[in-house]
């Protein structure tokens, strides 16, 4: 075990450790980051080992641009300009091995780093950060790795995304807490993209962007692949002006995911599930997804959509089947929305054991109108250009019977059936 004060750390919160934390990295095996506060840039993790920080260790992120690494220093990370991010980050793994992090706190410094800001509201209904200037990308960068185990730690304060997986394999992902700031874009809790055989538990994350996400941007990697066989259980979710969580973006496919025992609190929507983010992708393949045993305090149970709001253009042509919603319970304040488009597809979508309090009169504020793209509605659940959608015990309480026609709207729809 390589004790980075062996290497010449300090850990006084001014030294700056990125040298020699890297030093103790490169000399391979298990790094330990005994009690301190160690102001870092960018670390580049190496195969068969990783990072023990004592319980009270703390990596801050330094404000200094040139102790990061070069941007589009990989194929993975080209372009990677997200929101005005930077592409550079905390840790980093290219096409690594068996590594691992475990313990300690993870400080992203956003406080400090984006201290050029204004705020404003975002189409997303703010208030959040202008932010001008420099700043980092995800906090910690996982490009093309296999067997990696995170564990037990605490990540908080990111300028960007706190912790990016994109196109690994054989994942872990245990007992992570992520507390970021509600003002901030982009802020990301966990993002799995084009990852195989991924599992998440016990993971308590609280941001301003969404909390959870699956994606499929395959464009970036050298081997392409499906964002599959993921599964996220015993997880407490809150995004503060976006997502619980969040399926889609990109251009390839998810497939064979499912989520339980999931609390979704103080967000607009439980679960978003959208194929065609803008008219710059092709839009994913979508399906294979169970929601299971879920609690929830949101303005939305689902949102599913081929296309967002920024498709302007071509119509989003794939397709969303084969989804289970089952055993939820909770608040919701506005309609659930399942809106297809005539060219693609959603299709075998099954809500079944659903117990939720309807709050509100429908008095739908114009911002959040505009984000949850709530056009017309009478119903709780709002269905167009879907086939063979279930309902199967459907409870819905009303807090203002008289301001909702309907349980289920549908319009253009075929095969809608509920009991």
């Amino acid at each position: 075990m390589n004790n980075v004060r062996d290497f010449g750390a300090k850990g006084d919160g001014i030294a700056n450790d990125t040298a020699a934390i890297q030093r103790a990295i490169d000399a391979g095996g298990t790094v330990y980051i005994p009690s301190g506060v160690y102001v870092t840039g960018s670390l580049f993790l190496r195969s068969n080992g990783g990072l023990e920080l004592a319980p009270d260790a703390t990596l801050v992120a330094s404000r200094d641009p040139a102790d990061y690494n070069q941007k589009d220093f990989c194929q993975q990370d080209t372009n990677n300009v997200c929101c005005g991010c930077s592409g550079q980050h905390l840790i980093i793994a290219l096409e690594q091995q068996n590594i691992f992090i475990r313990g300690g706190r993870f400080d992203g410094n956003a406080r400090n780093i984006l201290q050029d800001h204004t705020i404003v509201h975002s189409f997303m209904g703010g208030p959040v950060w202008s932010c001008k200037g420099w700043r980092p990308a995800q906090l910690m960068a996982f490009f093309e790795c296999s067997n990696v185990r995170l564990s037990d730690f605490t990540i908080e304060d990111t300028t960007g995304w706190a912790c990016f997986l994109y196109g690994c394999e054989n994942v872990t992902v245990q007992g992570i807490v992520i507390q970021n700031s509600p003002y901030v874009m982009e802020d990301d809790g966990i993002d799995i993209d084009c990852c195989r055989k991924v599992v998440v538990t016990n993971c308590n994350i609280s941001t301003g962007d969404d909390a959870f996400t699956l994606r499929a941007c395959t464009s970036k990697l050298k081997n392409q692949k499906p964002c599959e066989w993921v599964t996220v259980s015993n997880c407490l979710f809150h995004s503060d002006y976006a997502h619980a969580i969040r399926v889609g973006v990109g251009g390839g496919e998810i497939r064979h995911c499912q989520f339980s025992n999931i609390s979704a609190y103080d967000s607009h929507m439980a679960i978003h599930i959208n194929s065609k983010y803008s008219d710059k992708s092709e839009g994913v393949e979508i399906h294979d997804i169970a929601f299971r045993n879920f609690h929830v305090d949101v303005e939305q149970l689902a949102f599913l959509r081929l296309d967002y709001k920024f498709v302007k253009e071509t119509l989003c042509p794939k397709s969303i089947h084969d989804i289970v919603i089952e055993n939820v319970d909770g608040r919701v304040r506005h309609p659930s929305m399942l809106h297809g488009n005539g060219v693609g597809s959603i299709h075998d979508i099954h809500f079944t054991n659903i117990r939720l309090n309807v709050e509100g009169k429908l008095e739908i504020p114009e911002n959040t109108r505009k984000f949850c793209m709530i056009e017309g509605i009478d119903g709780a659940f709002e269905l167009n250009h879907v086939h063979n959608v279930t309902f199967t015990n459907l409870n819905l309480k009303y807090e203002h019977p008289e301001a909702w026609k309907n349980d289920i709207s549908q319009q253009n729809s075929t095969g809608v059936t509920w009991k």
